[in-house]
């Protein structure tokens, strides 16, 4: 294993083997997604079977060996968790230390490597690469001549960050609230688990009723266009003027400006707009251990 490691293992004197644990930081230079390199028809040599998806090979950063650029160390990496997934970008960088592999059974020694989700270097939920910098300018010089990745002699030299991904500079961060657990796409999705924050009603559209902490949840599939000025701020849903999105309310009051010119594209017929209906909603009904029975007979029949 390379020693560019930040917190080191030891070495067994009887065997020759590394224990302990293994801290690395490393630029992504490939992940494997499926047998073949994006939409080519080029097989990806780091493919084996289904396990490899999600596998990467990468640089190490801050190694004592002084990896030059596009030397990939020879243990891939594969991703920590298997309940959520966020696979890294090119250049993306992220943490990777040793772990149990599959022949855990035949010795403390069997193990392999792992990773964490990308670091966020830029605080941007579409991607956080870095690239190297020598590398870069190589690429600069070349871009032309390299096919399959994003940057090319049509769209310009942007950073190369795969084969099909491409950076969207449109796509920003939602605005945190107290509390709030945010989930966050690479492309404009997103999942808040909020609350009602009456002493912020003018900086969120689902404050105006209901208690402080009542909770909301809301699911965005599509943020809206905002000035290009405005990129690197915050964003905060808006029903009116979002793309697709499910707002799941407890006390919160939701208005809608005009629902006759929501889009109705996702229909295959015609759509006849109505009436914006008035809701009548009828009192409540009063427990009979409040009211006597003639109060309450008097109360219907008025």
């Amino acid at each position: 294993m390379s020693n560019g490691y930040i917190f080191g293992p030891s070495l067994n004197s009887d065997t020759g083997q590394y224990g302990g644990q293994y801290f690395q930081i490393g630029r992504v230079k490939s992940i494997v997604l499926g047998p073949y390199k994006g939409s080519t028809q080029d097989r990806d040599p780091d493919w084996g079977s289904p396990v490899d998806v999600g596998k990467i090979k990468y640089e190490i950063l801050y190694s004592t060996l002084g990896t030059s650029k596009s030397q990939e160390v020879s243990e891939p990496a594969w991703p920590m968790f298997n309940f959520i997934r966020q696979y890294p970008v090119v250049n993306e960088i992220v943490l990777i230390f040793a772990g149990p592999s599959e022949k855990l059974n035949d010795g403390s020694s069997k193990q392999q490597f792992f990773y964490l989700p990308p670091y966020s270097v830029w605080n941007r939920s579409n991607h956080g690469a870095f690239p190297n910098m020598a590398e870069y300018s190589d690429f600069l010089k070349q871009y032309r001549n390299i096919q399959g990745y994003s940057g090319n002699s049509v769209t310009g030299s942007s950073l190369p960050l795969g084969y099909t991904f491409q950076e969207d500079p449109q796509v920003r961060n939602l605005q945190p609230f107290e509390g709030d657990t945010i989930m966050q796409g690479r492309f404009g999705q997103s999942i808040r688990f909020g609350s009602t924050v009456p002493a912020l009603k003018r900086d969120n559209t689902w404050s105006n009723s209901g208690n402080n902490g009542d909770p909301i949840t809301i699911i965005l599939n599509e943020q809206r266009q905002e000035n290009a000025s405005l990129k690197f701020n915050n964003i905060v849903e808006n029903i009116n003027k979002d793309g697709s999105a499910i707002y799941m309310t407890s006390t919160q009051e939701i208005f809608l400006e005009d629902i006759n010119n929501f889009p109705l594209n996702s229909f295959s017929f015609p759509i006849t707009p109505i009436a914006q209906p008035t809701l009548r909603i009828p009192p409540r009904p009063i427990s009979n251990e409040i009211l006597a029975p003639s109060a309450q007979d008097q109360s219907s029949i008025g």
